[in-house]
């Protein structure tokens, strides 16, 4: 198991007229990231902590104030030696139903008649997982969150992917909860994913939204997200692990904030609205009845009527990277490569239909091709690539060598 140390800085600047209230989920270790220092520029005004859920650091921001955190990490695939046995409080909370993972009569025979003739928890479980990937498509495209819309429209993003497994497990009496976090290397890549609690083994991650992600059905979405991510070309490895270059922020929805959350009706109409389980949500005014829908690490409270919401109003913003030097300048020596030699492919391919330009046509092509192959050769070394984006750089080099033949 490979572990790598990891740097991101969080920052949110209150860019309204009034002052903002700001919860911050501070991140919990787990098998798949544990060393955590997290440092703010300001003393929090109130640490609200938790046995099993997340500290919450409470802030009430000025105008023009900045809050800016650093959290240094070793991130990881699952640590199998780190195990942790929950208490009967822990083991009933996240077998609760609430909005957004709801545990209905409805829920629980759909699961059973889907592990029928299983009989261990973690072959169940892998069952709802299997069922999930194959049903339901991935979208980031639709209005309205819960686990009854997403199984009217059969599709939806990483948070309903995670939420219908947690149901359909918690329905089943699998302790099962959400992790709200980022990928870590790209700038401001929110992610959401599910872990389940197996005796004697602890928490295990489980990711369906990523399980979906098939490369016959998403290929350039697989090549992006293997150059971008890691990810596994496997995705059935999604169950039981994850790729270890992400970081949880906060655990499960519907957090309970202190102090408490009263919301601010005055705000207009065109703010940024999210429709949970059929009632919308004003995201920054309202809450679930003084519980933060979720936090990816924050949710803020605005006291000033503003035209519109920003997600850096909102999420405020975040960048990561590796510690290693070499590491880092590997990563974006890495995306350099592959986004120089793309536009150059698409300048190849403009050229070919609308200038038609002789020189052009021979030139862009022995441009194009050695920043590809560079990184294709780079994610072989980094362990980061896919059967796609290798058949692709075997065909560049075929295309290269061909060209350097006819000079």
């Amino acid at each position: 198991m490979r572990k790598q140390n990891f740097k991101l800085k969080y920052q949110y600047q209150n860019m309204t007229n009034g002052n903002v209230e700001v919860w911050f989920s501070e991140p919990k270790e787990s098998s798949t990231q544990q060393d955590i220092t997290t440092e703010p520029n300001l003393k929090p005004e109130k640490i609200s902590e938790h046995a099993f859920l997340n500290n919450l650091w409470y802030y009430n921001l000025d105008p023009g104030q900045k809050l800016e955190i650093t959290i240094d990490y070793q991130g990881s695939r699952r640590d199998k030696n780190y195990t942790s046995n929950i208490t009967k409080e822990e083991k009933e909370f996240f077998l609760r139903s609430t909005n957004l993972i709801p545990v209905s009569e409805e829920i629980k025979k759909e699961a059973l008649r889907i592990v029928e003739g299983v009989s261990t928890d973690i072959e169940r479980a892998k069952k709802l997982f299997l069922f999930i990937i194959k049903m339901f498509k991935y979208s980031s495209h639709f209005s309205g969150r819960g686990v009854a819309v997403f199984k009217e429209r059969k599709k939806g993003d990483c948070g309903e992917f995670g939420a219908i497994f947690c149901s359909y497990c918690r329905a089943i009496d699998i302790p099962a909860r959400m992790l709200y976090g980022t990928w870590t290397l790209k700038k401001f890549s929110p992610h959401a994913w599910s872990e389940i609690y197996i005796e004697n083994e602890g928490w295990i991650p489980v990711d369906p939204s990523m399980g979906r992600m098939k490369m016959y059905l998403h290929p350039f979405i697989n090549i992006s997200s293997a150059i971008q991510y890691g990810v596994f070309p496997n995705k059935k490895r999604y169950f039981g692990d994850h790729e270890g270059k992400r970081l949880a922020y906060s655990i499960d929805p519907e957090r309970l904030l202190e102090p408490r959350y009263i919301d601010n009706m005055e705000y207009s109409q065109d703010v940024t609205k999210e429709c949970i389980d059929g009632k919308e949500i004003a995201w920054g005014y309202e809450s679930i009845e003084g519980k933060a829908p979720f936090l990816q690490p924050i949710y803020p409270k605005l006291h000033s009527k503003e035209a519109q919401t920003s997600i850096k109003v909102l999420f405020g913003e975040w960048t990561g990277q590796h510690t290693s030097i070499l590491k880092n300048l590997t990563y974006k020596v890495k995306l350099a490569s592959f986004n120089i030699g793309f536009l150059l492919i698409i300048l190849e391919m403009m050229n070919d239909f609308v200038l038609k330009n002789e020189m052009l046509l021979n030139l862009l092509p022995i441009l194009a091709y050695p920043f590809l192959l560079l990184g294709m050769i780079l994610s072989i070394v980094r362990n980061e690539g896919n059967l796609l984006l290798y058949v692709l750089g075997f065909f560049l080099t075929l295309s290269c060598l061909s060209i350097l033949s006819n000079i």
